[in-house]
């Protein structure tokens, strides 16, 4: 076996580099400095951040010794991942000291601070992405488990009030397979995955991509099991005081996407609502139901 067969990818670059051509190098050195943001890189994309052309990229991976830009995908992926934290990262209060300082003043800090940051990471190609991925598909697999379930609860009532054929997905039992191999072809995901990563979701979304269904994924790392599965995906990071998990930021691009799915089709969504709506006249199912809700929305 060659020596360079067990060397990581990052090795082979620096290993090989003085025997790049020039135009290899600049994608060599570019992957060095970079590699961390390239997960999901495609070749037309990695030519274009190095100024150098699709052959290049290619023959620099064959130069490396992987034959093809999938496997050098799959090294980077490799190398992100062994770069990831293997800990859960734990918030230092910045602002909020003194003897005075609250649990309140804790948290709400720290929750800001991750929204401002999941904010700045969503990329609006991926956000309008995700919205017409789940305004076309004509049905909605949402998936959450253990401590995640909620989040796929919550996603999946109010898309489900302005969308017809929306199931939820809380664990792998027999129903729960079957629901997956009985969506019709077209359906998309959307799949949730915070530390530690749920063995069951990894099931479901393995499923999920034998179907051929597209997902769309959340989680808080592109080290994320769920992450190569998924695009568009979208991080929100984590960081813990307790044990107990963040939840403002996910909670927030869950209802911008719902949100954006409700502009990108108001009359449909309001019909399906109106529609629901009926089904209960004569029912006392709120404490108040004089508001209308459609109306609230410009």
């Amino acid at each position: 076996m060659d020596i360079s067969e067990s060397m990581s990818l990052l090795e082979r670059i620096r290993s090989k580099y003085e025997l790049f051509s020039p135009a290899q190098r600049v994608v060599g050195s570019y992957i060095l400095s970079s590699y961390k943001s390239l997960a999901y890189v495609t070749l037309a994309e990695l030519a274009r951040l190095t100024s150098t052309g699709q052959g290049t990229v290619v023959r620099f991976a064959q130069a490396l010794g992987y034959g093809s830009f999938s496997k050098l995908q799959s090294a980077l992926r490799e190398e992100i991942e062994k770069s990831a934290p293997k800990t859960l990262e734990i918030y230092s209060s910045k602002s909020v000291r003194g003897k005075g300082t609250s649990p309140f003043d804790t948290v709400f800090e720290m929750e800001r601070t991750l929204m401002d940051d999941t904010y700045h990471l969503i990329k609006r190609d991926d956000f309008n992405e995700a919205v017409r991925m789940i305004s076309e598909a004509p049905a909605i697999i949402i998936s959450g488990t253990g401590s995640n379930s909620f989040l796929a609860e919550y996603a999946g009532y109010f898309l489900g009030t302005m969308k017809k054929n929306v199931t939820v997905i809380k664990g792998t039992d027999i129903y729960d397979m079957d629901l997956l191999l009985d969506a019709p072809e077209g359906a998309a995901a959307f799949v949730f995955s915070f530390p530690r990563y749920p063995i069951k979701t990894q099931s479901i979304v393995k499923v999920m991509k034998e179907r051929g269904m597209g997902m769309i994924g959340i989680s808080d790392s592109i080290a994320s099991p769920i992450a190569e599965y998924c695009d568009p995906f979208f991080i929100v990071p984590q960081k813990f005081i307790s044990f107990i998990d963040p939840c403002a930021g996910v909670m927030s691009v869950i209802h911008s996407i719902l949100y954006g799915v409700w502009l990108a089709d108001k009359e449909g969504c309001r019909k399906r609502i109106e529609s629901r709506n009926r089904l209960f006249e004569g029912i006392k199912i709120f404490v108040s139901d004089n508001v209308y809700l459609p109306d609230l929305i410009p």
